[in-house]
């Protein structure tokens, strides 16, 4: 079952949804999210293989989860036969910092919505 976010007014939304409107996911953003955070530590070839899609795909969606710092990536250890080519990575979800990443974001936009406001009502007082 689907964890859920309510709002105030008592609607509810599914914390994935509610996510990837925040950050701008798309679809296969939060399906890489979702499994990363279910299973712990996985490379490329472990997500396309769970998900059942091209590597390419999960490429996409671990560069921009990166780019969003929703997620942690290392380099794989290399065996001596394997250092051809380009290295492999281990993605994961650090949801400590994945938390704090939320707190902090969801502050800001309560800070910028206040403003807005604040300047909304500005605007009514001097109309």
């Amino acid at each position: 079952m689907a964890e859920k976010v309510r709002f105030p007014d008592g609607r509810e939304v599914d914390i994935h949804e509610f996510i990837a409107f925040m950050y701008g996911l798309s679809k296969s953003d939060v399906e890489v999210l979702h499994v990363l955070l279910q299973n712990g530590k996985m490379t490329t070839d472990d997500l396309a293989e769970k998900l059942n899609v091209t590597k390419a795909s999960i490429s996409k969606a671990l560069n921009n989860l990166l780019d969003k710092g929703l997620i942690q990536r290392e380099k794989a250890p290399i065996e001596k036969e394997e250092r051809k080519g380009r290295p492999n990575y281990i993605y994961w979800v650090d949801k400590e910092k994945l938390y704090r990443k939320l707190e902090t974001d969801l502050e800001k936009l309560a800070g910028t919505v206040k403003e807005a406001l604040q300047k909304h009502t500005a605007l009514e007082v001097i109309i």
